[in-house]
């Protein structure tokens, strides 16, 4: 008895002896790095509650990765064959800062030009690229460059396939460009005449003009024609004084003052912007303007739309024409800016389109369709029926990263969002032709061919050679708002997101 006694406090010694050095164990703690909090922010405090596909983010995402790889990985990317329904048009950036710039138009370095990337005909390495318009105020414009002039070297290096994207993304400062025409022989660009040299240079902190020209063609077989080029959708350049959409104004007042009977919207570069700005338009050229009529109706995700219905109005979910911006807390507007339309007044109205026009653009044509009849000339359009909303901590310095992720489908008055693949013009030329004449010219392919329509009801076109050269990629696709339809409205975000 004796003995069990001692070994049962042997064991118990021996049992205490080590919970005694387990205590004594000091765990270190347990670090949460930067990125990890990033990525729980992405996830729960925005993807989790507006990402339109909410449902589809995996479960449990593994947060130490990379914050841009984190967001690629959770995000609901579409394929054409499994997932024809999924995104594809979220993205990412590093600094909010720069997302915030480039969506307003504003380039940290700005080359001065937008371009279109080909094959030169008879070779599998050689790219030249085809100036499609000049930007006002840079010294592209000041050294004389125009719009269908070619390139064929950036500061004397041929540009080949292998080369193009680091010859392009490293222009800062001052640069040479080997400017010439392009040869047309047999359908296709295989040489280049008048080869000479620009010395250029990219500028900082680059505001873009949304406004690339308007003007009025009139008495044009009785009719005064409107144009207007307009290559992206910006409020402002950022300063929430909505200068962009005030100069829309006057353009169409002097339409009004001048009788415009027939419009040409140009937005064959446009790949989208604001959607502010796309109401603005669309309340200057619809017919018969009713601040009470629907002009698109928005969907987001099922679960924030439920956790909202209960504090909105019945019509938070479309958006109305207006006839007005109005100032408010979230704008430097003094006065009221006032709309003018001249919708009742329009015989036709006429877009041009190209494989660029996305997004804001398509919500034009969408949104105005049940009101007026609208021709397409040029080709078919990028097909996105979903908007985005910037999304960033502006008061967090550990944090500079900004998101786009798509957070809402729209849909017109009568319920149609079917443009996936494009609009589809009713008369289709793909402004593959060369030499290109400048915008306005009224010997321009794509315009020459509105006008022709409207001033006398047939198709003229000028003697101009459509090429068959393969092409890589333009300038346009590779903007910040590119295919991206910006909703920087809603009142449910708050203050940081624009």
């Amino acid at each position: 008895m004796k003995k069990n006694r001692i070994l049962q406090g042997l064991i118990l010694a021996i049992c205490f002896s080590f919970i005694a050095c387990e205590e004594e164990v000091v765990k270190p703690p347990i670090t949460v790095t930067n990125d990890e909090k990033i990525n729980k922010w992405i996830y729960k405090d925005v993807m989790n509650k507006y990402y339109f596909w909410n449902e589809k983010l995996p479960k449990s995402p593994n947060y130490k990765m990379a914050p841009n790889e984190f967001f690629d990985l959770i995000c609901y990317w579409y394929d054409k064959n499994t997932n024809p329904e999924g995104d594809r048009f979220s993205w990412i950036q590093e600094n909010y800062v720069d997302l915030l710039n480039s969506l307003s138009g504003v380039s940290s370095d700005e080359i001065g030009f937008e371009y279109m990337l080909y094959y030169v005909s008879g070779s599998q390495t050689n790219v030249f690229g085809e100036v499609q318009y000049v930007k006002k105020g840079t010294s592209a414009e000041e050294k004389g460059l125009k719009r269908g002039q070619t390139f064929t070297k950036i500061n004397a290096e041929t540009i080949t396939v292998n080369n193009y994207r680091t010859l392009l993304r490293n222009l800062k400062g001052n640069y040479t460009l080997t400017v010439s025409d392009p040869v047309v022989i047999g359908g296709a660009v295989s040489s280049f005449q008048n080869e000479h040299e620009l010395a250029l240079s990219t500028l900082s902190q680059y505001a873009e003009n949304p406004i690339y020209l308007d003007t009025v063609y009139t008495d044009m077989n009785g009719k005064n024609i409107g144009y207007l080029v307009y290559n992206f959708f910006a409020d402002d350049s950022g300063d929430k004084t909505y200068g962009y959409d005030a100069q829309l104004v006057q353009i169409f007042s002097k339409f009004k003052t001048k009788n415009v009977t027939d419009l040409i919207l140009d937005l064959r570069y446009n790949s989208g912007g604001s959607v502010l700005s796309a109401v603005c338009l669309a309340g200057m050229i619809v017919k018969g303007l009713n601040t009470k009529d629907i002009f698109f109706r928005v969907e987001y995700n099922k679960s924030y739309t439920e956790s909202i219905r209960s504090q909105v109005p019945d019509d938070f979910f479309y958006q109305l024409f207006i006839d007005k911006i109005e100032p408010n807390k979230n704008n430097n507007l003094t006065a009221p800016i006032i709309l003018v339309n001249i919708g009742d007044n329009l015989q036709n109205f006429y877009v041009l389109t190209g494989r660029n026009t996305a997004s804001a653009s398509e919500l034009i044509i969408n949104g105005l369709l049940p009101y007026m009849n609208i021709t397409l000339v040029g080709d078919t359009t990028v097909g996105k029926n979903v908007a985005s909303t910037s999304f960033y901590e502006e008061n967090n310095p550990k944090n500079k990263w900004g998101l786009q992720p798509i957070i809402a489908k729209l849909y017109n008055k009568k319920n149609e969002s079917n443009f996936t693949a494009g609009f589809f013009p009713n008369y289709l030329n793909r402004d593959r032709a060369m030499p290109k004449k400048e915008l306005g010219d009224l010997n321009e392919n794509m315009l020459r061919e509105a006008v022709s329509y409207i001033a006398g009801g047939t198709r003229s076109f000028m003697q101009v050679q459509p090429i068959s050269n393969k092409r890589i990629i333009s300038s346009a696709e590779q903007k910040a708002w590119s295919n991206n339809m910006i909703l920087n409205f809603q009142p449910f975000f708050n203050s940081n997101n624009r």
